[in-house]
């Protein structure tokens, strides 16, 4: 893709090995999606089939969270620069030392902010693997996920000796679980100290049950709150079910933690009465929140099951939704301050029976359709009996206009019916051909309501993207309707593919104006990767709906932000390049020192081994902004509308980023001369003289080659009308030159049996920080 300077060796081995992030985060979301859309279309049926695909999506998230925890982790590079500062602080006065710990502040608390990125990353992938341990369609825990799930949380407890805080709203978790492993402690030393029959051990252990219990209840529902907000995880096309099931996950365990707590309270009831009270209301909640939250995950493999036309499987699952919401209703109704939740799950819980009925009514017409083809009078009228009966009762208990509206038709559809097939009629083809006749009057109506609700969604779409959603919203349960009634149709499916495109279409929306927001992080390449799924998603139903303008634009957009996720993560390396190669001159300076040093001779080799790394660590760092950069300049490139090339002046960034790329190579070079410089000057200390040439000779080759890097960068810059990183480049390359002749000079000067001249440290720094 770059340009490359004059004479280059082809070096693309070196990159074998190097991991873009954004590529595999990019990966992972995608293959999180697809886990999530295998698990509810999957045959309910096939229980143990659909068990596997739950644990599939659980693991798919699990490496997920895993992997941005580790690039969190790695990119957190503060440790060095706020030990630098400290050093310096003593010897600063005045100004200087109110700007040194003004940027100390700074430092710490980003460390901070990044050590709390990383434990809710460890701590969600945690809780998908507790998840996939105890799921909702099978009795049995599954032992391997539980090994896993206990690893993740022994990596969750580690973090928790460092100090910091991680506050997704309100609640601190890191207080919340250093409280559980206190209290835990102090337990088992009581029981040490004082016997296992000690009254205060029962209190003690009763407060860790009620604070591992707050734990779930507090600080997990808050982060699974916030994090469904950021994966736009609103509707059940998508990504809805897994926090939906994580949810009713995280209540459970809370409800058996207070049940747990309750017992070793009521050893000292009298005192603990006011308390006992508070716990078992807390329970009452948890218990019925973990109810509705399992019946809105049936309720959305339900609703795909109804889109994807699968109407009797979706009747089960409404049901089950139904009596999810019936248990949830008790427990709220055993504490007065939760009557309201009471209240909304009882109407929950009606119209879920409703929409089963529904969708079993519906599955039977057409049974009825293919009796009445037969000319089945006698089966026929007993199927009709049954829908009737369904329809009666749903239509008492629909809490919906969409729903009631559907029920009433049906019901004036088959009234009709019904007093046909009173007559004597010996061909029943005429009363089919009057059900279909019905239905397309229904599909009609219903139609003209999906596309008024989708017209005004796209209306609002450029303005107030919540309002589309809204708009989207209304249309979906028309929608679901539709297609309980044809999903074959042509004009349904493409009402369907034009929902689908919508919703996404506002995702992508509602994320870029998240990531606007966002500073660099792991969070924002994320963001922005969101954005590229939503975009790309948006745009292939478009395609299918036949708006290949909007398809295209989309899809450029996408390209636009996976783009600046590219940028964002080569720009923390490029960062990370300086900082590290200033430590690297810091730890050679110290390894000689140490070497002249007589007791420091003891401990060279140890030295030596962390002078390497730090060389080793460098360039693996500079390897990484340059073929991140290099995917930039790749994902920019691959831009097509022109109007979009030209608003985001893509060509000149693309010359930009080929120029920082062919400028990192050069730094690549440079460093690695650096490091053979270092091992030439080893191994002319230890008598080596032979082996002092070879380095010497490969940090020359290394030198020359980066000028010639910085050379093209610079040619490059000025061609793309930036004449001062082009100056800057072109300076850097005039030193690395004049270095590159220092050292062939002292390759020479062991030729001549001369010892080589010591770099001072302007030539050392010119070496590892380039200059120029």
């Amino acid at each position: 893709m770059t340009n490359q300077a004059p004479g280059k060796k082809n070096d693309e081995a070196d990159f074998e090995d190097v991991e873009v992030y954004t590529s595999k985060l990019y990966e992972l979301n995608i293959q999180a999606q697809d886990a999530v859309r295998d698990f509810s279309l999957h045959d309910i049926d096939d229980e143990e089939g659909i068990e596997l695909k739950r644990i599939a999506m659980h693991d798919a998230y699990t490496e997920l969270y895993d992997a941005i925890a580790k690039f969190s982790d790695e990119i957190g590079s503060e440790e060095f620069d706020i030990e630098y500062l400290r050093s310096r602080l003593p010897q600063a006065e005045d100004e200087a030392k109110q700007q040194i710990e003004n940027a100390l502040s700074e430092l710490l608390a980003k460390a901070q902010q990044n050590l709390a990125d990383v434990w809710m990353s460890l701590v969600l992938a945690w809780l998908h693997q507790a998840a996939a341990a105890s799921g909702p369609f099978t009795e049995e825990d599954n032992e391997e996920k539980r090994r896993s799930a206990s690893s993740h949380l022994a990596d969750v407890y580690t973090m928790l000796e460092k100090p910091f805080s991680a506050v997704p709203q309100k609640i601190d978790g890191t207080q919340k679980l250093r409280r559980v492993a206190l209290g835990d402690k102090a337990y088992q030393l009581m029981c040490e100290g004082r016997g296992e029959k000690d009254r205060d051990l029962a209190d003690l252990m009763g407060s860790n049950k009620t604070a591992e219990a707050e734990f779930y209840d507090e600080f997990l529902n808050e982060l699974i709150g916030q994090e469904s907000t950021f994966r736009q995880a609103f509707n059940p096309f998508d990504e809805l079910i897994w926090r939906n099931i994580l949810s009713s996950f995280i209540f459970e365990q809370a409800t058996d933690l207070y049940n747990e707590s309750i017992p070793h309270f009521a050893k000292n009831k009298k005192q603990n009465k006011q308390k006992i009270g508070k716990i078992k209301a807390w329970k009452q909640n948890t218990a019925g929140l973990s109810e509705v939250y399992l019946a809105m995950t049936y309720n959305d493999i339900a609703d795909a099951q109804m889109r994807a036309g699968n109407l009797e499987d979706a009747s089960k699952l409404y049901h089950i939704s139904s009596d999810a919401f019936g248990r949830a209703e008790k427990c709220f109704r055993n504490s007065l301050q939760l009557q309201a939740n009471a209240t909304q799950s009882a109407n929950d819980k009606d119209h879920k029976m409703a929409q089963s009925l529904f969708c079993r009514a519906e599955a039977s017409v057409q049974t009825l359709s293919e009796l009445m083809k037969l000319n089945n009078k006698q089966e026929s009228s007993a199927i009709l009996k049954e829908i009737f009966k369904d329809l009666r009762k749903a239509e008492k208990l629909s809490k919906t206009r969409e729903l009631t509206g559907a029920i009433k038709a049906n019901l004036t559809t088959f009234s009709f019916v019904e007093n046909l097939l009173k007559k004597r009629f010996d061909d029943l083809s005429a009363i089919r051909d009057q059900i279909e006749f019905a239905k397309e009057i229904r599909k009609t109506t219903l139609i003209q309501s999906v596309s008024k609700a989708l017209d005004e969604a796209g209306s609002n779409l450029g303005e107030n993207a919540i309002d589309s959603l809204e708009a989207i919203r209304e249309g979906l349960d028309n929608l679901g309707i539709l297609l309980s009634l044809e999903v074959d149709d042509e004009e349904i499916g493409y009402l369907r593919n034009k929902t689908i495109a919508l919703v996404n279409n506002v995702k992508y929306v509602i994320q870029f104006q998240l990531s606007s927001k966002l500073e660099q992080s792991v969070k924002f390449i994320q963001s922005r990767i969101l954005e590229n799924l939503h975009a790309a998603e948006a745009a292939s139903y478009y395609k299918v709906i036949g708006e290949k303008a909007q398809a295209s634009e989309l899809t450029d957009l996408g390209r636009l932000a996976l783009a600046t996720a590219y940028a964002s993560e080569a720009q923390v390396y490029a960062r990370q390049t300086e900082q590290w190669s200033f430590r690297t001159q810091m730890e050679r300076i110290g390894y000689f020192k140490q070497m002249d040093d007589e007791l420091g001779q003891l401990e060279d080799e140890e030295s030596m081994d962390d002078a390497m790394e730090s060389h080793d660590t460098t360039l693996s760092r500079i390897k990484q902004a340059i073929a991140a950069f290099d995917s930039a300049a790749n994902e920019l490139a691959s831009v097509r509308d022109e109007e979009i090339r030209k608003r985001n002046n893509v060509e000149a960034q693309v010359r930009q980023l080929q120029a920082v790329v062919m400028k990192f190579r050069g730094d690549l070079r440079r460093i690695q001369g650096a490091k053979n410089d270092f091992l030439a000057e080893v191994s002319f200390r230890a008598g080596d003289i032979s082996k002092a040439k070879i380095h010497y000779s490969n940090a020359n080759d290394e030198l020359r080659e980066a000028v010639g890097n910085y050379n093209t960068a610079a040619q490059v810059f000025q061609q793309s009308g930036d004449a001062q990183a082009a100056q800057t480049v072109d300076g850097r390359a005039k030193t690395t030159d004049i270095l590159a002749r220092s050292i062939w000079d002292n390759r020479q000067r062991l030729e001549r049996d001369q010892e080589p001249n010591e770099k001072g440290d302007a030539e050392l720094s010119a070496l590892y920080m380039g200059g120029g």
